[in-house]
């Protein structure tokens, strides 16, 4: 049996669809963020999956990005 899921909140580092689900806006606006560099975040290699520390997050949430 697997360990139960670090719940959202304490994360510090997050995909598109855990940043979607702390920030309270969708998957797809995270992404557009992160493409647009509103929102900073970190892709291994082109098409790699996005992590975003939750301080980045929280600027960006706050509108400080």
């Amino acid at each position: 049996m697997n360990a139960p899921a670090m719940a959202i909140a304490d994360r510090v580092w997050f995909d598109t669809a855990q940043a979607a689900v702390y920030s309270g806006w969708s998957r797809k606006t995270v992404v557009r963020a992160l493409q647009s560099g509103e929102l900073r975040g970190k892709q291994h290699g082109r098409g790699g999956r996005w992590r975003i520390h939750r301080d980045w997050l929280d600027e960006w949430i706050g509108g400080d990005a």
